[in-house]
């Protein structure tokens, strides 16, 4: 087998046609078939199966792709590893992280990390915390930093920041001098709410269904920004991070209100990864860069 029987599997699997796959490889499109049928002639297996419009991987076609896959991650693991002998002067990271404080901690650790690596460059995502943990598992993200997410059997925490929720109101609002108060108190008030997909949206529904309680938002969005401009205009109660108030000044346009539910009170920042693939040497530098800033207990 040849690397570039190899690279026309593999283009063809990606595009789900030969003239894409063809595009992609600076190939003709009689090039590429030629190779793909030479290929299921040796492993003596059809790999796809054709129509006029596409083709699609046979059941045996994804059992060679993920042969495939592997193949490419080992060889880039294997250039990585060489050029870290070099002095980590190259290097790719992915992050995928819920927005607010995580990608906040992500951006200064990268530009921190990048001070003394400028050849490490890095490809960073907002995502929901079950997408974050998704990513992992494919391989699409190197590093997750999700809120509590749900345990994953292939993904590990890797540092863990506590992180407890709060509700967040205008400084004028009857709750803001509370020391505490509990989501059945919240429900007084229209809330402003993260996606059913999130991991403090999963906490929220979860203290709700125990305490028999019906969430009903007023505004459902993902965007932190959008939420604080929703509190400060008086619009009503929106739930987010304790650490996502950490920046505000004596003037603070909102304020937080620890919530006296207890599960709501112990939720974490995970830094995760996938457990069962061997880290870049990329990876593993910013990996331990990010754990020293966080267990030093450096804010963004």
């Amino acid at each position: 087998m040849h690397n570039d029987e190899l690279d026309c599997f593999y283009q063809v699997a990606l595009c789900g046609g030969i003239r894409k796959a063809s595009e992609r490889l600076d190939l003709a499109p009689s090039v590429v078939s030629r190779q793909i049928g030479r290929l299921e002639s040796e492993l003596q297996i059809k790999l796809f199966d054709r129509n006029s419009r596409n083709m699609t991987l046979t059941p045996a076609g994804q059992v060679y792709l993920n042969y495939v896959e592997s193949l490419r991650q080992n060889r880039k693991l294997v250039l990585e590893e060489l050029d870290a002998l070099k002095g980590l002067r190259t290097g790719h990271v992915k992050l995928r992280t819920i927005e607010g404080h995580a990608a906040e901690l992500a951006a200064s650790t990268i530009a921190t990390f990048r001070r003394q690596y400028p050849g490490i460059t890095f490809e960073l995502a907002m995502d929901g915390s079950d997408q974050i943990m998704a990513a992992i598992e494919a391989g699409r993200a190197d590093i997750g930093i999700a809120l509590s997410p749900r345990a994953a059997s292939a993904v590990e925490c890797a540092v863990r920041l506590p992180a407890p929720l709060c509700a967040v109101v205008w400084p004028g609002h009857p709750l803001a001098g509370r020391a505490s108060v509990s989501m059945a108190e919240l429900l007084a008030y229209p809330l402003a709410l993260p996606p059913p997909d999130t991991g403090i949206r999963h906490l929220l529904d979860a203290v709700a269904r125990v305490d028999k309680l019906e969430l009903a938002p007023a505004l459902v969005t993902s965007s932190i920004a959008a939420m604080q401009a929703f509190v400060r205009d008086q619009g009503g109660v929106a739930i987010l991070l304790g650490l996502s108030l950490s920046r505000q000044g004596p003037g603070a346009e909102v304020v937080g209100v620890p919530l006296s539910d207890p599960l709501l009170g112990r939720t974490a920042l995970e830094i995760c990864v996938l457990g069962r693939r061997r880290l870049t040497p990329a990876v593993n530098a910013y990996l331990r860069h990010l754990r020293a800033h966080v267990e030093g207990g450096n804010r963004p």
